[in-house]
């Protein structure tokens, strides 16, 4: 085998099960345009509709329980605030790392649904990590598929100043799920390239890493991410414009490529048309999307 060959060959190994060539739908926060975001139920639909990767934001309980959850805190998506009055830090919110999990099971999770339709929809909880992932291996083992995950602990700087450290936590309980080296159906992302840095090489994981960003990165921040990381998560307007027209001839996916790393782009909503234009025009790896469905419809180019 030739040394070239023997190089390509490396490096697909090297990029994992959910880092390869095919195009992916990620659906955000579960099928959070038709439920309750970071709810079982979210994200049981969103496997239905057809995601390759469910979206999991997480977050650390008072006892260090890793629960699903986009925010620190938790009045905005519960009715923590009714529950537990007099639980809020001086800032006025009320932080899940505050609260045990039993507390929060109380909790009843209304995503971002309008106050106004809230009394219209039956009782949803905040699931923890961990039931997340059975959830997701169990539809696995039924219908054979392989959909996968991609965790995002929110916050490493908040939750290491407050004395719990989340990489860690994440780490242990995904390498108890059997997610861990490069094939694994897991990514784990994070705003915070430190924290990604310190998975990697502290804690010496082999999971795909993928570094979100919602402002244009330089060529020298992206060479220093390539020494360690996968994959970029760009906030969509630095890839696609408002009216539809791409930024600066594509530049952005452009470097990425030239560095050695995938791209993904976040976050759509019940697109169809802009969800093939990035897959295909921009020729992006996967799409973050509200609608999971309108994504997989995207994908097969309907």
């Amino acid at each position: 085998m030739n040394k070239g060959l023997c190089i390509l060959l490396g490096l697909m190994m090297g990029l994992g099960a959910l880092m390869a060539n095919e195009k992916v739908i990620i659906a955000h926060r579960g099928a959070s345009a038709y439920l309750p975001e970071h709810t079982l139920e979210a994200y049981a639909l969103a496997y239905g509709m057809g995601a390759d990767i469910i979206e999991p934001d997480v977050v650390l309980t008072k006892e260090g329980i890793l629960i699903c959850s986009h925010d620190l805190y938790l009045e905005a998506t519960t009715d923590v605030a009714e529950k537990f009055p007099e639980r809020k830090r001086d800032n006025g919110h009320y932080y899940a790392i505050d609260f045990t999990l039993q507390e929060i099971k109380q909790l009843r999770a209304y995503g971002r649904t309008p106050v106004s339709e809230r009394a219209t929809l039956p009782r949803f909880e905040v699931p923890t990590l961990e039931e997340m992932i059975q959830l997701i291996q169990r539809m696995n083992k039924q219908t054979g598929r392989d959909a996968g995950i991609v965790p995002e602990p929110k916050s490493p700087a908040f939750h290491a100043k407050e004395g719990k450290p989340i990489e860690e936590p994440l780490l242990r309980l995904l390498e108890k799920y059997g997610y861990k080296g490069r094939d694994a159906k897991a990514i784990i992302q994070c705003f915070e390239m430190d924290s990604l840095r310190k998975m990697r090489e502290e804690l010496r994981t082999d999971l795909p890493l993928v570094f979100l960003t919602s402002t244009l990165i330089s060529e020298s921040v992206l060479n220093e991410f390539k020494q360690f990381g996968d994959g970029i998560g760009a906030y969509r307007y630095l890839i696609e414009d408002a009216q539809g027209r791409s930024v600066n001839e594509n530049g952005f996916v452009k470097a990425c490529r030239h560095h050695g790393l995938k791209v993904y782009v976040w976050t759509l909503k019940n697109e169809v048309d802009a969800a093939r234009r990035f897959l295909y025009d921009y020729g992006v790896d996967g799409i973050f999307i509200d609608n999971p469905d309108a994504g997989v419809q995207a994908k097969r180019k309907e």
